[in-house]
């Protein structure tokens, strides 16, 4: 009966050491998950410029600065909408008006003339 407190020693040893090593590990291999966390952070939240490094800034200023070039690429979609309806204006044929009908008024008096040329 004597060995038992000494087989206990052992087996509380062992498991302090096992849980030990495999705190260890997990120490070990989460590492690379928290770095990875943390310049996610450091992307999203931005960082200020220091020694050798730009400035980066954050999601905010980022979506400020894309919703910005949006609105420009907006403003600029409506001038080509613009532009193209008139184009379209005068290449279908109306009341007379158009470049279509001119260019066809034309055609008409050059085949008038050719055909009293030909006679």
């Amino acid at each position: 009966m004597n060995d038992l407190p000494l087989v206990e020693a052992l087996l509380i040893t062992a498991s302090i050491i096992t849980a030990c090593t495999v705190l260890i590990i997990a120490i070990i291999k989460s590492g690379k998950f928290v770095k990875r966390t943390i310049h996610f952070f450091d992307d999203f939240l931005g960082e200020e410029e220091r020694a050798g490094v730009p400035a980066r800034p954050g999601f905010s200023a980022r979506m400020s600065k894309l919703e910005g070039c949006i609105e420009k690429v907006s403003d600029r979609l409506e001038i080509i909408e613009y532009r193209v309806a008139e184009i379209n204006y005068e290449l279908q044929p109306n009341s007379g008006h158009s470049a279509k009908d001119a260019i066809n008024r034309i055609e008409k008096r050059l085949n008038e003339i050719e055909e009293r040329l030909n006679v």
